[in-house]
Order: C-alpha cells, then sequence, then structure tokens
C-alpha cells in the first residue's frame, strides 16, 4: 500500500512538473512574442538559472548531510523550511538588480517562480537519481 502511494506521488510530481514545464514554456514564447518585453524574458531565465545552480548547492552543503543525521534517511518539515528560505535567499542573492527589479516591476512573483523552480529541478534530479539505480 505503501508502495502504491509512493508511486501515486511519484506520477502527480511528474504531472505537476509538467504543468510547471507547460506554463512557462507558454510565458516564454508569449514574452518572446514581444520585442518590449524580451528583457523580462531574459530577467525570467536567469531567475531560472540562478535557481538551479542554488538547488545544487544546497543540496551538496546541506541536503546530504541533514539527511544521514535522520534515522529515516529523510529531511524533518523544520529542515525542508530551512531549504526553502535558503533556496529564496540564495536565489535573489545571485539575482541581478535590474533583472529583480524588472519582474518585480512586471508583476511577476519572484517567490513563487523561485520555488517552482526548485521543486521542478529537485523532482528532475531525483527521477534522474532513479533512473541511474
Amino acid at each position: 500500500m505503501e508502495r502504491l502511494m509512493e508511486y501515486g506521488m511519484q506520477v502527480a510530481a511528474t504531472l505537476l512538473i509538467t504543468l510547471i514545464g507547460v506554463l512557462g514554456t507558454y510565458l516564454s514564447l508569449q514574452l518572446g512574442k514581444n520585442a518590449n518585453l524580451k528583457n523580462i524574458n531574459d530577467a525570467q531565465k536567469e531567475l531560472i538559472r540562478a535557481a538551479k545552480i542554488t538547488v545544487g548547492e544546497l543540496q551538496q552543503t546541506f541536503v546530504g548531510d541533514w539527511k544521514a543525521a535522520n534515522e529515516d534517511g529523510k529531511l524533518t518539515d523544520k529542515e525542508v523550511a530551512s531549504l526553502r528560505e535558503k533556496l529564496l535567499d540564495k536565489t535573489v542573492e545571485k539575482l541581478s538588480t535590474p533583472a529583480y527589479t524588472l519582474l518585480q516591476a512586471a508583476s511577476v512573483d519572484v517567490e513563487g517562480l523561485i520555488l517552482g523552480v526548485g521543486e521542478s529541478w529537485i523532482e528532475r534530479i531525483k527521477q534522474q537519481s532513479n533512473s541511474a539505480e
């Protein structure tokens, strides 16, 4: 039963990632159509790149050690919350001021975009590691 639930969660996560990807592609296409919005599209790409790099850094710096320290090999809710905050803070630090300002001015949900990219990237990493096993 637990295996079935885990499989169901993986399917749901995959569907969510696909939806995020489709939405991101649609948004990119819409932004790309209008030359005036090219800068917003570039700022969005910069944010996505920064979030992916930050996820990798956090995994190398914290995740492995934290999982190893826990009996069940999983992160606690407090650790997950801490990682979310670190992801937000460190991604914004990497983002150039003009890109951040432009995204804010365009009413882009910067925090939501960072968290969405982070979750999507983590799931992709998990799927790649599961495929390698």
